[in-house]
């Protein structure tokens, strides 16, 4: 029987299956080939469970309370990015408007641009200008000083190790598939496909992080194309087996057309992955998004939305039914402890050639 149980565990194929079994086909066949009980999974969070965050009532109290904590006294990286996560502004007038509207339509969309302009205090967007660091990162140690490394914190580490594993085992096909990252960053999760034998792509607005995935990737010895672009663009003609995005998605102002466009960058059998995206439940009427979708609240978000960043948030159902609508099968994944390797996985849907609801 241990025989048996290890070749579930190490066939590729055996594992698509047993993935694809449904939950009551899996607690019968686990005593029977000697598998182990799975983790239990926590519900999804809701307003009642919810961690409490510190509650602040008028967008210049939240400026306020974020400057307060850059001034304080040095503290651990990761101490401040949880003090920040933890300041929630009040739902402003806004937010009954944008929930009185259909989330798909003309009028929701400039509402929540407007709202978005006035959480920065100024008007306009441009990601070729807005997106930019602003700073150079030349000076990083390439092994320890880029995220998440930087901030020596174990738990926060193994949010993203948690992250990288869930995308791996979404990915369509083994190396040497070809695979886009849009938003790529530093690239750390796109370098480990590279040492893996995946054919690696990466577009971001960011040329210092282009840079840096290059230095890596030379000392590693390794091959990463690189291109500076928005999101949907790069490697003009060329089709890809799996597009990612990492935590970059919600930067994404026009989503819906990016996700149409998206479908015809795939190979036959490709396969769009967003993971670590700030998705909440449906329904929720405070917090980071009271809405099916638009700016952030909370005080980490507000505060890169004053540096010039889109930073929007999505109620679950919401983009799933954006993905349906724009062509996708979608599939969501909910990991077992951190929200940031929450996955939505997407096929293109057949019966849609043009991407229309």
């Amino acid at each position: 029987m241990s025989r048996l149980r290890d070749k579930v565990i190490a066939h590729p194929a055996a594992r698509r299956v047993w993935r694809h079994l449904p939950p009551g086909a899996q607690a019968r066949l686990r005593p029977v080939l000697g598998l182990p009980e799975p983790l239990p999974t926590p519900p999804p969070p809701d307003e009642a469970t919810s961690p409490s965050g510190e509650a602040v009532e008028t967008l210049e109290a939240m400026r306020a309370r974020i400057q307060a904590l850059r001034e304080a006294p040095p503290t651990e990286a990761r101490a401040l990015y949880d003090a920040l996560c933890r300041l929630m502004l009040d739902p402003p007038p806004e937010v009954a408007e944008l929930r009185a509207l259909d989330p798909f339509s003309p009028e929701y969309a400039a509402r929540a641009m407007e709202l978005l302009a006035t959480l920065r205090g100024r008007p306009g967007y441009d990601p070729l200008r807005d997106e930019r660091l602003g700073h150079g990162m030349q000076d990083r140690d390439l092994w320890s000083g880029l995220s998440p490394w930087d901030f020596r914190d174990p738990a926060l580490v193994a949010e993203f190790l948690d992250a990288h594993a869930a995308m791996l085992r979404a990915l369509p096909l083994p190396p040497p598939a070809t695979v886009l990252e849009y938003g790529a960053g530093t690239g750390q999760f796109l370098l480990s496909l590279a040492r893996m034998g995946y054919r690696c792509h990466a577009v971001d607005v960011e040329p210092e992080y282009l840079r840096l995935i290059e230095r890596q990737a030379e000392a590693m010895g390794l091959s990463v194309a690189c291109e500076q672009g928005l999101f949907g663009e790069g490697f003009d003609g060329q089709r890809f087996d799996a597009i990612l995005f990492f935590e970059a998605f919600h930067h994404a102002a026009d989503f819906m057309p990016l996700l149409r466009r998206l479908r015809a960058r795939l190979n036959p059998g490709g396969r769009l992955i967003l993971c670590g995206e700030p998705i909440v439940p449906d329904g929720m009427t405070t917090g980071p998004v009271p809405y099916p979708w638009g700016p952030r609240l909370d005080g980490i978000s507000i505060e890169a939305i004053e540096r010039g960043w889109m930073e929007l948030g999505f109620q679950k159902e919401f983009l799933l039914k954006a993905l349906r609508r724009a062509g996708w099968d979608p599939v969501f994944v909910q990991h077992p402890a951190t929200f940031r390797a929450h996955l939505i996985h997407a096929t293109p849907r057949e019966d849609s050639a043009h991407g229309s609801a």
